[in-house]
This record gives C-alpha cells, structure tokens and sequence, in this order.
C-alpha cells in the first residue's frame, strides 16, 4: 500500500479526500461498516484455514490486503470524523465565549 498523501482518506493509485460538506456522523457509520466488513473477511478466513482445504495463496494475500486496505479506510474515516467533531466543539465554544 503507498503512503496516504497528505489530507487524503485513502490513497491507492490516485488519492481520495473525503467531502467538506460530509456530517462527522456520517463518517463514523461508514467506519462501522468497513471495520465490519474486514472482520466478517477474516472470521470467514480464519474459518476457511481451520479447515482442510487447498487455499490459493495468491488469492489469500489478495483477500488479506483487502481486508488491510478496509481497515485503512474504516480508520480514516474514524479520524476524518473525530477532526470534525473537534472543529465543530471548538467553534460552539467560541460563540458561546463571544456571547
């Protein structure tokens, strides 16, 4: 995986930056659901490779990153979330400081 660029919430071949207009809220229901779907991968990897069976490991290093890049993308969207809500207290507290 290349090093995220600066500000980016995943970078892959190109970089993607998450939308100014976006309510921190909405940021951490998709976290959620990518951190969900990486463990629902490797639960079902871990269930495949206790059992006997001839596994690719092409196929697994490909399932393994993608669970990498989920949980990349489930922890970016988490910290996009947290810098908001903390712009947003902050802003609340200057306005009730200048009242």
């Amino acid at each position: 995986m290349k090093k995220r660029a600066q500000g980016a919430w995943v970078t892959l071949n190109a970089s993607y930056y998450c939308a100014p207009v976006c309510h921190p809220g909405k940021f951490l229901d998709d976290a959620s659901l990518l951190l969900e779907g990486a463990r629902g991968i490797t639960q079902s990897l871990a269930d495949l490779l206790s059992q006997d069976v001839d596994i690719n490991p092409d196929d697994l290093a490909k399932a393994l990153w993608a669970v990498s890049l989920l949980m990349e993308m489930g922890q970016s969207s988490a910290e996009v979330a947290h810098g908001r809500i903390r712009r947003m207290r902050k802003e609340i507290r200057e306005v009730e400081d200048g009242k």
